[in-house]
């Protein structure tokens, strides 16, 4: 495995040396990405600060890869609720995502905007129920279910285009290849992972949502309790239900992207704490994700189980954070997905093309 995860990681580097010759258009990509900082910022290696966005002062840590001599694959970590982006760059419980800068990839951690441009923030200031219309506060990456959350049904929000401005920024100092914009999280992050992929696919190539959230929802939208949108799935374990996480009602088609979804196993729920008590299960809000992905044409979609519980995965952390940033950047914008080849993940992983089929006993879709 190690073998062939340097093979890997060598084509992959020698892929990004070389500039693409075709042009974006021939490979399904709806424009090409321009690169710009807004008001003649000026984007550095490390903490960024005061980066306007919307009304409001956004932070990001830029973390360039190391011996780049092209145009390099990007990949943005998002931390989830009690997790500092510092911690989600640089502890090795939290994935240690800055270490992938020493394998090619531009790492740019961006922070979370009730952490007050803090990257060591890991304060409960993160911990609760969202405001303005969002469900949940650590990333607007939800839709609320009252008549509050009306308006972000088909506006991504303000977190999903700071991404993708950020992205923009940084390459107006280093090169990028822009057929390899990937985004990837846990928990809160891997919902926001979601909400971009399906708010912003023209953008991203793919993605990673961890144990991201579905917010499954009635078909006409509306809110479920957490108890009726666990039942929803069970009933219906392959079917494409409606979630408060991407856009009402879910696009047909999306553009052309790869997306790795992540389960971590009997263990995977969030509790909120008294009174609440459990208020998530990531049990069917990857089912669903996974579901609807894989449903979609253009999309290669990569269902991964373990057994590491509501966290980054833990199970040989590094060697997996490498096969997947291999493997999303094997499958750059507007690939075929009859050419993808999916390698096998490290040990302690199971990771299969198409939707999940571990979750439930798998009945007839609806």
């Amino acid at each position: 495995m190690a073998d062939r995860l340097k093979i890997l990681a060598l084509a992959l580097l020698l892929a990004a040396i070389a500039p693409a010759a075709t042009s974006a258009a021939q490979h399904g990509v709806a424009s090409p990405v321009t690169y710009e900082c807004p008001g003649g910022y000026q984007v550095k290696e490390g903490l960024n600060v005061d980066f306007p966005h919307k009304g409001e002062m956004r932070a990001f840590v830029v973390a360039p890869p190391v011996g780049a001599k092209g145009p390099a694959p990007v990949w943005v970590p998002l931390t989830g609720t009690v997790e500092s982006t510092t911690a989600n760059l640089t502890a090795a419980r939290s994935g240690a995502n800055a270490l992938m800068a020493q394998k090619g990839f531009m790492v740019i951690g961006p922070v979370r905007n009730c952490s007050k441009q803090d990257p060591n923030d890991s304060s409960q200031a993160c911990n609760g129920p969202g405001k303005d219309g969002w469900n949940w506060m650590p990333w607007r990456e939800g839709r609320a279910g009252g008549s509050a959350g009306e308006k972000w049904k088909t506006d991504p929000g303000p977190d999903v285009s700071f991404l993708q401005a950020m992205v923009k920024c940084v390459g107006t100092r280093w090169p990028l290849d822009s057929r390899r914009l990937y985004v990837g999280g846990i928990s809160s992050g891997g919902t926001l992972t979601n909400r971009a992929l399906t708010f912003a696919s023209d953008f991203w190539a793919g993605g990673m949502p961890i144990s991201g959230e579905w917010y499954v929802a009635k078909e006409d939208g509306t809110a479920l309790t957490f108890e009726d949108a666990r039942k929803a799935v069970i009933d219906a374990p392959t079917k494409i239900h409606q979630g408060r996480v991407g856009p009402y009602p879910l696009h047909g088609s999306l553009g052309p992207m790869i997306v790795i979804s992540v389960w971590g196993g009997e263990k995977d729920m969030w509790n909120c704490g008294p009174p609440v008590g459990l208020c998530s299960d990531y049990r069917p809000t990857t089912q669903a994700g996974s579901n609807y992905f894989s449903s979609l044409r253009d999309l290669v979609h990569v269902a991964c189980s373990a057994t590491h519980g509501h966290m980054w995965p833990q199970v040989n952390t590094q060697a997996f954070n490498l096969w997947a940033l291999t493997t999303l950047a094997s499958y750059p914008k507007g690939s075929k997905p009859s050419d993808f080849h999916l390698t096998p993940p490290p040990e302690g992983y199971s990771c299969k093309l198409g939707p999940f089929t571990d979750h439930y006993p798998m009945k007839a879709a609806d």
